[in-house]
């Protein structure tokens, strides 16, 4: 979440800085809303952007994850600070705060329209209030001082400017912005871009007002009369918002098309600058060797054995049960075998950086006479044992196998013996002692058995001594009982 959250503040920074040095003194102001509202979607968009690429190595290249990455604490720190706690809690006040600081002002706008006077005109409901105040605009709704109105004080251009700020629908960019300022109120970039968004509104006000063709100098007149300290609602358009000198030096420039296209064509660079920069990359590695394996010419075996990594939603069922643990006491964390490796298992398969925006790995305490995992013993019905999981450092998970065992000496006594640690080792034993493997009928070597085993999910392991020499070895992919 932390490397989110850069990232997506850096590409806000460079959207809202290029906006600042190349397009806001220019007069192409409803590209710049459109610019400053996709600035928002962009920055918060590029970082969830995943591209993943396929890279062959060999077997041997396949190396298994480094030891000492999983953290299990035999004792418990009193001292212990729960510091991903802390900041939740900071981040949900603030929340609260800045949505009750919404609440409020939405609450104040309502009431002002329904406790005040209203005439229709236009279309536009024009609200007379008692209070000095500065002319502004909520959606259609048009706030002015009773008393100028009705003696006509308000001037044509003051009202086609707050007209063409409720005709434009400017309040839709105001409520967006709020509501992303309560999501992100720790982030300084976000009223950065609220700023802009505003003083873009009055950009377009004034360009209607002069469009109108009231003299400009007049309307720069009537701009400083209005341009006081007189309160306004935070949620609406206000003529007297932000810089009139800026405002001013906006109203005598002229953008050229050659201007607009040239600055528009920047962005494609732009784009893809931060698409380059601040999307996530996702290298997935697979066995070169085996699957240009001579021996094995069956299209399903060559596409199948892809080295196996932790994907998003793998990632995000290893962040739900580790922040389910993290958020407990260390003396309370009693985790269950199956969650704990199923944790193990996710996290030696994430890369560096799933690791680094993942939540850390919990310390489980593990009580020193834990029972360790049962084993099934002589004499046991082992047909669709599966075989005991490989310690967490393990490259790969064992595959689940059904062993087969038969005897045709009539002499001898049929007992299954116990399944191997790892199915491989049982390959390579066998192999030791002789025996001869067998893919679908089409004989094998014991290094191609073994990577069946390490890599097939389901796979029937048949072997039959045919004499006390002659050992033989029946590997099938199909068919596997239940």
């Amino acid at each position: 979440m932390e490397t989110y959250l850069l990232n997506s503040a850096a590409c806000l920074a460079v959207l809202l800085l290029f906006y600042k040095l190349l397009l806001e003194n220019e007069t192409m102001h409803f590209f710049k809303r459109f610019y400053l509202l996709g600035s928002l979607f962009v920055a918060f968009l590029i970082p969830l952007i995943t591209f993943t690429s396929y890279v062959e190595v060999m077997s041997n290249s396949l190396k298994p994850v480094s030891e000492g990455t999983i953290l299990i604490s035999e004792a418990v720190s009193s001292n212990a600070i729960n510091w991903s706690l802390i900041l939740w809690i900071a981040y949900g006040l603030g929340v609260l705060i800045f949505s009750i600081k919404f609440s409020k002002n939405l609450v104040a706008l309502i009431l002002r329209i329904k406790q005040n006077p209203k005439l229709k005109n236009k279309g536009f409901i024009n609200v007379l209030l008692k209070d000095n105040i500065a002319p502004h605009t909520f959606f259609n709704y048009l706030f002015f001082n009773s008393e100028k109105y009705l003696n006509k004080q308000i001037p044509q251009e003051v009202i086609v400017h707050e007209e063409t700020h409720a005709r434009q629908l400017h309040s839709l960019d105001i409520l967006l912005i709020e509501f992303l300022q309560i999501l992100f109120w720790f982030n300084p970039l976000i009223y950065l871009a609220k700023n802009a968004i505003k003083l873009n509104h009055e950009f377009l006000a004034d360009q209607s007002v002069i469009k109108e063709g009231i003299e400009t100098s007049l309307y720069q007149r009537t701009l400083l009369a209005f341009s006081s300290d007189a309160p306004s609602s935070k949620l609406a358009n206000a003529i007297n918002y932000s810089s009139i000198k800026k405002r001013f030096t906006v109203m005598k420039t002229q953008t050229s098309k050659r201007t607009i296209w040239s600055k528009g064509l920047l962005l494609l660079p732009l784009l893809a600058g931060l698409l380059f920069s601040f999307s996530t990359t996702e290298v997935v590695e697979r066995d070169a060797s085996y699957a240009n394996s001579e021996n094995l010419e069956t299209p399903h075996y060559k596409n199948s054995l892809i080295q196996e990594i932790a994907t998003k939603k793998m990632v995000k069922e290893y962040n739900e049960l580790a922040k389910k643990y993290n958020s407990l006491p260390k003396d309370k964390r009693a985790i269950s075998r199956n969650e704990l490796e199923r944790m193990v298992f996710i996290f030696d398969r994430m890369n560096k950086e799933q690791r680094d925006s993942s939540e850390k790995f919990p310390e489980i305490i593990v009580p020193k006479n834990a029972p360790a995992p049962p084993r099934p013993i002589p004499g046991d019905d082992l047909h669709g044992v599966v075989p005991p999981p490989p310690p967490p450092n393990a490259a790969t998970p064992a595959p689940r196998v059904e062993i087969e065992m038969f005897e045709t000496d009539g002499d001898s006594e049929l007992m299954p013996p116990p399944p191997p640690p790892v199915p491989s080792e049982h390959m390579q034993q066998l192999a030791d002692e002789g025996a001869e493997f067998f893919l679908e009928g089409k004989r094998i070597t014991v290094e191609e058995a073994i990577k069946l085993v390490k890599f097939k999910k389901l796979l029937t392991i048949d072997v039959r001594k045919l004499d006390e020499e002659t050992t033989v070895v029946k590997l099938t992919t199909e068919g596997v009982k239940h």
